[in-house]
């Protein structure tokens, strides 16, 4: 029996905020997580989305909508078959991504083949499974209805990705909703007419696949700078050609999906379709960046040396929103014939880091000056002490990480002179790094020296041993 509402849309609004509401909760699982270690490649990420997909489980008996996997389906391979302007695509990523590779970890491929499958498994049974299930059993009176309860589905599905304001701009945002949505609705056109849930948690795992393995290089990491005005004009265009094509092929989907119980018209004059998928598969691969000069610096890549890491270590990470540094220090550096100098005695010093308004400073506290340190958009921070040394890591977000250190305070060069702290601003050294999930600093079993560590969101993770980077197996 179906189930009715009076609008349409006040039920996109209503199924749109217990989206927020899973949502929210898993945010808050991965934040749970986040101070936890994993060994391989998107470990945080695997154990969230299998989460994420037993709640959706969950809220899909819930709701009654274990037809899902009991209704009579079309054979996987219809589902395949609809989806292969995905599957083209798709192989064409992973063709790339597998040139991209310089190096090649098998728990790590195995991790992100499994991260994939659950992304698919999670996605598609909230947003076909149960959100696109939901619209049509209130309003699948015509085909004009199935169509549009397919289209705002797939629209929450594309506004989960607007969580990523937090890490680009609004227009890629916007663009990324864009481009979901589409795809959204070529996989809920493929899931209404072939009713194989199984199919499109295929289409959409493979796809992502072929885009993750990418990211799994150990070795060489990418990020981007700012992008001029071109770029975005150009990146603005690829996305929307590429919408375009998962739109076309959903057309050809819906042209021979049977409305009405009956068979499909398999006859209607699909040529115009088919044409514009060809067209707009040809144009989403002409390089039309190659005529913006401005790509040329757009995208930065770099490589780390390796360094061995240790079997037993213990990762460190203090979550103090101010620091401290508090040290007496009796110089004796000029002593001659057993007489001290005039003017040498004990000295007293005490620094404050903290942060005010997305900026860092450094404060005296003995002498009460304060200076602000030259980061903008401060995401995150530490002070490591070793040995006497005072090692500061300080991360900074815009589109991208981007890791400061510098090892300039000691308990041995200690000064209360303002020019001391100025100094300090002038010693930071810039590091590269993929977007960072965490920093803190590492203790091996057997040595009491710690090494500053940072750990990257695909679970890099990094040392710094005499002021410089090394990525550690």
């Amino acid at each position: 029996m179906k189930r009715k509402n009076k609008s349409i849309f006040w039920f996109f609004i209503k199924m749109a905020f217990i989206f927020v509401i899973i949502d929210f909760t898993i945010t808050m699982m991965a934040n749970v997580l986040t101070g936890t270690s994993f060994v391989y490649k998107y470990g945080t990420e695997l154990i969230v989305e299998i989460f994420y997909a037993l709640l959706v489980l969950i809220v899909m008996l819930l709701f009654k909508n274990s037809y899902v996997f009991t209704n009579k389906q079309e054979k996987f391979k219809s589902s395949l078959l609809l989806g292969f302007p995905m599957i083209i695509v798709a192989i064409i990523n992973l063709t790339s991504s597998i040139r991209s590779l310089t190096s090649f970890s098998i728990p790590n491929f195995i991790n992100v083949l499994i991260f994939c499958i659950f992304i698919g498994i999670a996605e598609e049974f909230l947003c076909r499974g149960w959100i696109q299930n939901e619209f049509i059993e209130r309003y699948s009176k015509d085909k004009k209805s199935v169509i549009l309860s397919i289209v705002l589905s797939s629209l929450i599905f594309g506004l989960m990705h607007i969580t990523n304001l937090a890490s680009q701009t609004l227009l890629e945002t916007l663009l990324q909703i864009v481009n979901a949505t589409a795809v959204g609705v070529l996989l809920g056109s493929i899931y209404y007419k072939t009713k194989n849930i199984w199919g499109v948690i295929f289409l959409h795992a493979f796809y992502d696949f072929s885009i993750f393995l990418g990211e799994m290089n150990l070795i060489k990491d990418c990020t981007y700078n700012t992008p001029t005005t071109a770029i975005i004009i150009v990146n603005s265009i690829n996305i929307l050609i590429v919408s375009l094509y998962w739109i076309f092929s959903a057309l050809l989907v819906i042209k021979n999906t049977d409305y009405k119980d009956e068979k499909a018209n398999l006859e209607n004059k699909n040529t115009g379709i088919k044409v514009s998928i060809i067209v707009l598969f040809i144009l989403s691969f002409v390089p039309i960046q190659a005529f913006v000069p401005e790509y040329d610096n757009y995208m930065v890549c770099y490589d780390y040396e390796e360094i061995e890491g240790a079997k037993n270590y213990v990762l460190h990470f203090p979550s103090n929103k101010t620091y401290e540094i508090n040290e007496t220090r009796e110089d004796l550096n000029y002593i001659e014939n057993d007489i001290q100098e005039e003017g040498i005695a004990d000295d007293n010093f005490a620094f404050e880091l903290g942060l005010k308004k997305d900026k860092l400073y450094m404060k005296n506290k003995i002498t009460g000056y304060e200076t602000m340190l030259d980061f903008e958009n401060v995401y995150s921070y530490e002070i490591v002490e070793d040995m006497g040394v005072y090692m500061i890591l300080i991360e900074t977000y815009d589109t991208s990480s981007t890791l400061y250190y510098s090892d300039y305070i000691t308990k041995y060069n200690m000064s209360n002179d303002n020019e001391y702290l100025k100094e300090l601003k002038a010693s930071f050294i810039k590091f590269d790094v993929p977007d960072l999930e965490r920093i803190g600093y590492i203790t091996i079993d057997g040595k009491s020296k710690k090494y500053p560590y940072v750990e990257s969101i695909a679970n890099d993770k990094f040392m710094i041993v005499d002021r410089k980077i090394y990525l550690v197996k």
